[in-house]
């Protein structure tokens, strides 16, 4: 997911009437990259506990942070479409009432309280299994159960994760420009003078 927030264009301003152009670009990178970076982690973690499964489990569906560039000042990951066994999801049990489980555990919705009751159990000539039930009266179709994917919880405008990233971004970024700008300055034999406030 690209890092998007807003800010105040007249600080950036200021900054850039006394900082080098190479200058006030590092300290933009730097601050863009520590605050994605920081709101990734924060995703993967409501990610997971949105699924109700382990960060371990999640991270192969997160890529890794793509970090600015010289030319591209922005930084971005992906949430992928990682399929997770809704087995792996913690509490989750099929027994001679169906399926008991859970997903989508703080986003809310149907799957939040799963219950199927003529779910069992598939096992593969591999050993791998997975939950699933008859989709009408007939043997075949069958339809798999699974947890809550990674792209479904960061492509969704309301959903926790989604939700908690952006925020996070937003607080970080907010924190982070003024102390990458602060360093540059003093790189370059400049004073430092934050912009006024104005309320805003």
């Amino acid at each position: 997911m690209g890092l998007e927030v807003k800010l105040d264009a007249s600080k950036l301003e200021s900054w850039a009437s006394q900082l080098s152009a190479r200058g006030m670009r590092n300290a933009i990178r730097r601050a863009v990259d520590k605050s994605a970076s920081a709101a990734r982690k924060v995703a993967l973690d409501i990610i997971a506990k949105d699924a109700g499964v382990s960060v371990a489990r999640i991270k192969p569906g997160v890529t890794k942070l793509r970090r600015t560039t010289q030319t591209d000042l922005s930084a971005s990951f992906t949430a992928t479409k990682l399929r997770i066994g809704i087995l792996e999801t913690k509490g989750a049990s099929v027994g001679a009432g169906g399926l008991r489980a859970s997903t989508h555990r703080l986003t809310g919705g149907g799957s939040a309280s799963l219950n199927i009751a003529n779910a069992f159990v598939v096992r593969m000539a591999n050993g791998a299994r997975f939950v699933a039930f008859r989709k009408s009266k007939s043997r075949l179709p069958i339809k798999g159960v699974y947890a809550e994917m990674p792209s479904t919880a960061m492509g969704q405008d309301r959903a926790a994760a989604r939700v908690a990233w952006q925020k996070e971004a937003e607080k970080q970024l907010a924190q982070r420009l003024p102390q990458e700008v602060q360093k540059q300055l003093l790189s370059e034999g400049l004073p430092y003078s934050p912009p006024a406030d104005t309320g805003e």
